[in-house]
């Protein structure tokens, strides 16, 4: 059994899989955005999907995976906003909660005294199973969480029922003058040996 280390790092070679000790950084991918996209919402629709995604292939089904969010963001006004993480289009990570209104990753909420050029930041961890070694993309999605939702939709990443606002990844509302403000968004996968 041949294992090289090169100096970038990376450990090839056969058998190269099986080195190192549980927990030891197999490969890291990271998804990188700088625009800014600013989608109306209607009640009950899809939450928009942040620009920024990552796609990862596992080299173990055993392996964990790490994802680490961050991302600037605008909801259109002082709505609670709710953040799902997905897996190949898949929900993961939600609370396990059933009785509450809205079931998501993660709940932020816009301030009281919302303004279109004060943007927010979102930054989360999770530690995924692998599964399998088939490819694995990772998406965010974001939105308003106001009003009633359905028992089907609950944990869906879906709009409340009564808005009808805009959601804005990468920066504000505010899109030209003294008060427009941009952000990056980033999402990274690490592969951990499990």
């Amino acid at each position: 059994m041949t294992i090289t280390f090169h100096a970038n790092g990376d450990v090839t070679g056969s058998g190269a899989t099986r080195f190192g000790a549980s927990g030891t950084v197999l490969q890291t991918k990271q998804g990188f955005a700088g625009n800014k996209t600013n989608t109306g919402t209607t009640a009950n629709s899809d939450a928009p999907e942040c620009p920024a995604s990552v796609t990862i292939t596992p080299t173990s089904a055993s392996s964990k995976i790490l994802i680490m969010f961050h991302a600037t963001f605008i909801f259109g006004n002082a709505n609670d906003v709710g953040f799902w993480l997905l897996r190949n289009g898949t929900v993961i990570g939600n609370s396990q909660r059933t009785s509450e209104n809205n079931v998501c990753f993660i709940v932020d909420g816009m301030p009281n005294d919302y303004a279109d050029w004060r943007a927010k930041s979102v930054a989360f961890h999770y530690l995924d199973d692998a599964q399998s070694t088939s490819a694995h993309t990772y998406t965010v999605r974001g939105a308003g969480i106001q009003g009633v939702k359905s028992n089907a939709n609950k944990a869906l990443p879906k709009v409340g029922a009564s808005n009808n606002e805009e959601m804005v990844w990468g920066g504000s509302t505010a899109s030209s003058g003294t008060e427009s403000n941009a952000g990056n968004m980033v999402i990274i996968a690490q592969e951990l040996k499990g």
